[in-house]
């Protein structure tokens, strides 16, 4: 019995003989791959378009998957009109403009979200206008600023005051007529007492913070001069008046303080006139207080007009009361020529009124010139009278 014969080669396991064959296939695909490309290059041209179509549907399925954001309008510094929104994407209005500073603050509104059309053209809201300013309420008129005036004082019984105190006048004879009133009297005693010593009768303004002032004016009244008190009120510049003075800041019952004040500094007067008071004889509810007391009182007043725009003689027809007005300054200019010049003025403005009324200071000038001027009057053809004869002269007096 013969024995099989033995191969001579090697057996291999069954799993490395498989890998070997698998590896010689791949070998065989790949050389022959390389071979069909290499014969026909446009394969490759196909391969990659193959490979970008699958890339491409891979990324639209992905972003089908994440959600939408909606629509937002966007506005830039150069345009005024929102940009249009996609169809079917929800529009949202552009903000109004701030509110001006003028006007107070309003919360700003939620935006709505609007859908429009596709074919729908979308409008930019219209700006906020601002708020136009709140008007002043109109002035009341000025008949209506009576009501809050004082009102007029009942007449006082009997013969007023200012005729009771008023000096003896001569007798109207067809002359011209003229009132001398010197002003800021009893504060220079040596001046005063000069002034007093003038033939009379004069009109003399004494300022009520004097000292000794009712023993100068009763010296004065017994010289035949007429007598009234130079009350203190506000000027227009930052000059200081005095004491007691009456100011346009002053409610009325401190007003009326002050001037009642200045009332009881003598006696024997016919009324007032005022020292400065540029800006308080403007003042239409401070004249309204002095002059309704006055009227009250029986007195009168001379204004001495330092301003134009006096309310005294509108408000003396008012609280009927006589109130009289300065013609001319003698010693505005504090010289012999100034004084005679006012003196000339004077005399002009009597012979055409029938009634002129100067007003001077105790000045050395001043007086000199009346000690010459004043025994002159009968030759010039001029009366001198007090202030209260000037009052009759024009009717005013009851």
């Amino acid at each position: 019995m013969t024995r099989p014969r033995r191969s001579s080669a090697r057996k291999t396991p069954a799993g490395s003989g498989r890998s070997r064959t698998g590896r010689a296939l791949a070998a065989a695909r790949r050389s022959r791959a390389g071979r069909a490309v290499a014969e026909r290059p446009w394969l490759g041209l196909v391969a990659l378009g193959f490979l970008v179509v699958v890339a491409v549907l891979a990324g639209r399925m992905g972003a089908e998957q994440r959600p939408v954001e909606p629509f937002r309008v966007v506005e830039s510094a150069d345009s005024a009109k929102p940009l249009a929104p996609e169809p079917g994407q929800p529009h949202r209005p552009r903000a109004a403009p701030s509110v001006p500073k003028e006007a107070p603050e309003a919360p700003e509104p939620m935006p709505q979200v609007v859908q429009p059309a596709p074919s729908q053209t979308v409008q930019a809201p219209a700006p906020v206008a601002p708020k136009p300013p709140t008007a002043a309420p109109a002035a009341a008129p000025e008949e209506a600023q009576v009501a809050v005036l004082p009102p007029p004082p009942a007449p006082p019984d009997g013969v007023p005051l200012w005729r009771r105190n008023a000096v003896p006048a001569p007798v109207p004879d067809g002359r011209p007529r003229v009132v001398i009133v010197i002003d800021d009297m009893g504060l220079d005693r040596k001046r005063s007492a000069r002034i007093a010593a003038l033939p009379g009768p004069l009109t003399l303004a004494w300022l009520p913070y004097s000292r000794d002032l009712p023993a100068q004016a009763v010296a004065a009244r017994r010289r035949g001069h007429e007598l009234i008190v130079h009350v203190p009120m506000e000027p227009g510049g930052g000059e200081n008046p005095g004491p007691n003075a009456l100011l346009t800041r002053l409610p009325p019952e401190e007003l009326r303080r002050r001037l009642v004040a200045n009332l009881a500094s003598f006696e024997g007067y016919v009324g007032i006139n005022n020292h400065m008071g540029s800006r308080f004889t403007a003042d239409r509810e401070g004249m309204a207080v002095v002059l309704a007391e006055l009227s009250a009182r029986g007195l009168l007043f001379l204004d001495s007009r330092t301003t134009a725009e006096t309310r005294a003689p509108e408000l003396g027809r008012v609280y009927r009361l006589p109130v009289l007005s300065r013609d001319v300054f003698l010693d505005h200019t504090q010289t012999r020529d100034g004084v005679a010049a006012a003196l000339a003025k004077l005399e002009e403005a009597a012979r055409r009124d029938g009634l002129a009324i100067a007003i001077g200071h105790p000045h050395d000038v001043t007086a000199a010139a009346l000690e010459a001027w004043l025994p002159t009057l009968e030759s010039r053809g001029l009366q001198l009278i007090p202030l209260s004869a000037a009052v009759r002269q024009n009717g005013e007096g009851s």
